[in-house]
């Protein structure tokens, strides 16, 4: 997990290499190589105005960086949903 400062540090790294022509997916390697978690690195989408907030979670849940976690969180979204059905 990584603190304010580091964060608030990495986004204004970030700035002006994505002016520069950085591609997204550059960008969400960059973030997670340096412990941005999968939610710290939906946040820092929206802040560096890559896509609305919305859209950062798809982006980055569909992303080569999150790819190897994928298949888990899927599978873990499908088991709270089922269990919630199961509830109602």
């Amino acid at each position: 997990m990584i603190g304010q400062a580091q964060y608030e540090t990495t986004l204004q790294e970030l700035r002006p290499k994505l002016r520069e022509g950085m591609e997204v997916e550059a960008v969400l390697d960059y973030l997670k190589e340096r412990g941005f978690s999968q939610i710290a690195c939906i946040r820092a989408v929206g802040d560096l105005g890559i896509c609305p907030a919305v859209e950062a979670k798809r982006l980055v849940h569909y992303s080569r960086a999150w790819s190897s976690t994928r298949e888990q969180n899927e599978a873990l979204h499908e088991g709270l949903a089922e269990e919630l059905g199961k509830e109602i």
